[in-house]
């Protein structure tokens, strides 16, 4: 606003205020789950899905995390499943697992990810996309990318 001396009250006007509440309610709504101890019971309950060698627990880790991050949108699915990265066997290339599905889970459906959100409410007056219009692509593109990409993983470590 300085270098381009712009008026602030017409910048601010600008700023989409109801998407700034969203988020900072997100982090905050994620913080209290944290707190009550119910992502650490979740996590003791799903721990034998998870397996318990390091091949196992990448792709477990992968699909739940493509799942959890369709669910409960990426930012607050990594927000919580980050806590139970150390209690894995490599705990590094689990964080890496973590980072590449939720980023790609953001593909698979319009919640996967907040920015899919904005821009399909953005284009609604140009353009009208549905759940499924979105999915028939986003689906296979998801499945195919994880895959690859977790296999490039268990190769390269």
């Amino acid at each position: 606003m300085v270098l381009a001396r712009r008026d602030t009250h017409e910048v601010l006007k600008l700023v989409d205020w109801h998407l700034l509440v969203f988020f900072a309610a997100l982090f905050v709504v994620v913080d209290g789950l944290s707190d009550t101890g119910l992502p650490d019971a979740i996590y003791w309950h799903l721990r034998p899905v998870f397996g318990s060698t390091v091949t196992t627990q990448t792709w477990n880790l992968a699909w739940f995390s493509v799942a959890g991050s369709n669910i409960f949108s990426n930012v607050p699915f990594v927000l919580v499943a980050g806590k139970w990265i150390a209690r894995f066997a490599d705990p590094e290339l689990m964080w890496k697992v973590l980072a590449l599905a939720t980023t790609f889970a953001g593909n698979l459906t319009i919640v996967g990810s907040v920015a899919n959100m904005i821009v399909v409410e953005s284009v609604r007056e140009h353009l009208q996309v549905g759940f499924w219009d979105y999915a028939r692509f986003g689906i296979p593109i998801t499945i195919f990318t994880t895959i690859a990409r977790v296999i490039v993983l268990l190769v390269l470590r």
